[in-house]
Formats: C-alpha cells, sequence, structure tokens
C-alpha cells in the first residue's frame, strides 16, 4: 500500500457517550495527492474541491480526523477493503463493479472525460484531430477503459502510473494530450496555466462520471447518515463555493457549470449505500 504513514494510525474504541462514525471517533480520509484543484499535496498541506469536502464530513459528524493518507488511483478500493483509510474521497467514480467491494455515497459532483492539451497543440480542437497522436491517461481509472474501446483505436494511447507522471509527458513534448474527467483536468490547467496547458471545451467522450466518497460495506446506518450530510452539501452554497475556490477555470469556461456539474438529490439517492446502482 502507498498510503501515507499517518493513515496507518490505530484508532482506539471510543465509548458510547462520544459522536462516532463507523465506531471511532477518529477517522483516516484518504485522499490523491497530485490533483490540482481537487486534492493535492505540494507539501506537507492539502488543498482542493475533495479535501474541503472532507473537512466539512468531519465537522458534520462532529468527530475527529487522523491526518489526511495518501493514495493513488488503483488502490483506493483496496485502501477501504483492507481497512487503510475509514473513507476515500479521490476523484472516485461510482461503479457497479466497484460498488460489489465497497459502499458510496454520492455522487458529490458529475463530470465527463475530455482532454487537455499543451501550447503547442494549436492544431488539436476536437476528438478527430488527435487520431495518430499520443494520449497519456493513467491506471487504476475508468478514462483508460474507455479510451481502449474500438471507437477510440485511431488514438495513440498509452498509460501511466499516475496523473502526475502523464502531466510531466505533456510538460515535456512527451504527449500530445492528457484524458481524463473535465474536472480533474481542470485543476491541472488552473495550475499549469502559465505553460499554456488547456482543456478542449466542449470535446467529452464516454458516460458521466459521477464521483462518490468510498467507504466500507456493512454500515449503512452510517452510510445513510453521511448521505443526508452529502445531499445538505451539495444543494447549499458551500458546494458553488468550495468548487469556485478549487476549481475556478470551471466557471470561468463552463457556461452552463452548475447544473452540468450538481449531482440532483435522486442521484445521490441512486447510488449512495447500495449494492449496484438503482434504475
Amino acid at each position: 500500500m502507498a498510503l501515507g504513514a499517518a493513515g496507518l494510525l490505530t484508532v482506539s474504541a471510543c465509548s458510547d457517550s462520544e459522536p462516532s462514525f463507523l465506531g471511532k471517533a477518529r477517522i483516516t480520509i484518504a485522499h490523491k495527492n497530485d490533483q490540482p484543484g481537487t486534492s493535492y499535496k505540494p507539501d506537507y498541506n492539502y488543498s482542493g474541491f475533495d479535501y474541503l469536502l472532507g473537512r466539512r464530513i468531519v465537522d458534520e459528524l462532529g468527530i475527529k480526523a487522523s491526518r489526511p493518507a495518501d493514495v493513488p488511483s488503483d488502490e483506493r478500493v483496496i485502501a477501504i477493503t483492507e481497512g487503510d483509510a475509514d473513507l476515500v474521497i479521490a476523484t472516485f467514480s461510482i461503479t457497479d463493479e466497484r460498488m460489489k467491494l465497497i459502499d458510496f455515497v454520492g455522487p458529490y459532483a458529475i463530470t465527463y472525460q475530455g482532454f487537455m492539451v499543451a501550447k503547442d497543440g494549436d492544431d488539436i480542437h476536437t476528438v478527430e484531430d488527435l487520431h495518430g497522436r499520443r494520449v497519456c491517461t493513467w491506471k487504476g481509472t475508468t478514462s483508460a477503459e474507455v479510451l481502449a474501446g474500438q471507437a477510440y483505436e485511431d488514438i495513440e494511447t498509452y498509460v501511466r502510473d499516475d496523473a502526475s507522471d502523464c502531466i510531466d509527458d505533456i510538460r515535456k513534448g512527451r504527449a500530445d494530450a492528457v484524458s481524463t474527467d473535465q474536472l480533474i483536468l481542470y485543476g491541472f490547467a488552473g495550475q499549469y496555466a502559465a505553460e499554456g496547458l488547456r482543456v478542449l471545451p466542449g470535446e467529452t467522450i464516454g458516460p458521466p462520471q459521477y464521483y462518490g466518497i468510498g467507504m466500507p460495506k456493512n454500515h449503512r446506518a452510517d452510510c445513510g447518515r453521511l448521505r443526508e450530510i452529502v445531499k445538505r452539501y451539495v444543494g447549499s452554497s458551500d458546494w458553488l463555493a468550495d468548487l469556485k475556490e478549487s476549481l475556478s477555470l470551471i466557471p470561468a469556461n463552463e457556461k452552463n457549470w452548475q447544473t452540468q456539474y450538481r449531482p440532483s438529490d435522486a442521484a445521490i439517492d441512486a447510488r449512495s449505500c447500495r449494492d449496484r446502482t438503482s434504475p
């Protein structure tokens, strides 16, 4: 496991009089550490939309949290099933396959897969313009699965270990584009705006991605508590403020961003605390 050492903290059982979640008065939340705008840790301090959500959840539950743990994309499910994290908030797409192993609460955001190009990619405006070009994505993501489909066989897709590897490739000219969820790409574009990285507006592929909070199964009462917290958050001005603060390029570039990225209560109910998505 590549989780940060702080995430391996042993938590003692709490008394009945203490606020608790999953039977604990202190929980560990795992985030990505290399995605500006969503969850980013260039030094010892996290920032980003996912991180702010985690802090709000802890406050709402009235419990404490250990220092966040780091988790790469391909170890998010393992972090929960092996007990190294109590919650994973890490641009974690809700899928029926993952729901067999863990529970989700959410979505707290909806996005689609898109593309980001470098400053010298002035001739790239559509997905078709990427035919014959090198496009990077990373392990453990739904983005890699979509690009592996026959519809995109003319794109020269390759897979790296994590997001930072793809960003390094596009900055150094080894890749023509990076492909993952638009919400993540806007975070990177904001971080490297001075270098000319830009998201292709309106060019998306694949099904919508519903970002959820991963947690262990067999805790449905606590899962229901967390579901109601997320519903209140998504419907509030706090959700708007957190997204604007963390991902300012989304409201700057997406005309209907509030309806495009913001889930409904029905979407949350259909995917939270279930073994598969509700019809």
